[in-house]
């Protein structure tokens, strides 16, 4: 993976938890500190995080796409300012932070 590859969070879907199992191995993906498959219709799916080069259907599983993670994280960082919010006295801190 290079590093302005962009990172896809995506669903893998197989029959069986072997299946699963094997499309995880293949797709060496990262988990996100939760690698739980959950029953899902008739089948197992489990959500991870790919780069876009990884993104090919394994045999034994489906790979759906659900959002693109660097473009969410390049619009989350576009939502901080570079200013210090605490520089004016007497001025209540604006933003998305939590306000105490």
């Amino acid at each position: 993976m290079t590093p302005d590859e962009p990172v896809f969070r995506v669903r893998v879907e197989a029959a069986t938890l072997d299946d699963l199992r094997s499309a995880v191995d293949d797709l060496e993906p990262d988990l996100g500190c939760r690698a739980v498959a959950r029953a899902e219709g008739d089948g197992f799916a489990i959500d991870v995080y790919l780069p876009g080069s990884r993104l090919a259907t394994t045999r034994s599983a489906t790979v759906t796409v659900l959002a693109d993670e660097t473009e969410n994280g390049l619009a989350r960082q576009a939502e901080v300012g570079r200013d210090n919010r605490f520089a004016a006295r007497g001025e209540v801190p604006r933003g998305l932070g939590l306000k105490e």
